[in-house]
């Protein structure tokens, strides 16, 4: 397996598994359990992913970065992040 897919698997299952525990979460323990860590997983955890994985393709500047924070700012790298 090359580099580019193992990044690639790496970045997928960073993106999945915190999610599927966020959902057991709320299975498991009730609704608050479930609404408080999905707001942190939206608003904090994939956004900063998606800078690392970004900057790892080179699509983005450093300098820039922080507008990953940005509701659907980086909508147009959707494709990149999860296929580059």
């Amino acid at each position: 397996m090359n580099n580019r897919w193992r990044n690639r698997i790496s970045f997928w299952l960073l993106c999945i598994i915190p999610f599927a525990f966020v959902f057991l979460l709320g299975r498991y323990l009730g609704p608050t359990w479930f609404a408080v860590p999905l707001m942190l997983y939206v608003a904090i955890y994939r956004p900063v992913l998606a800078i690392f994985r970004l900057l790892q393709l080179g699509l983005i500047e450093k300098r820039n970065a922080w507008k990953a924070f940005i509701p659907f700012y980086y909508t147009h790298y959707t494709v990149d992040l999860w296929v580059g």
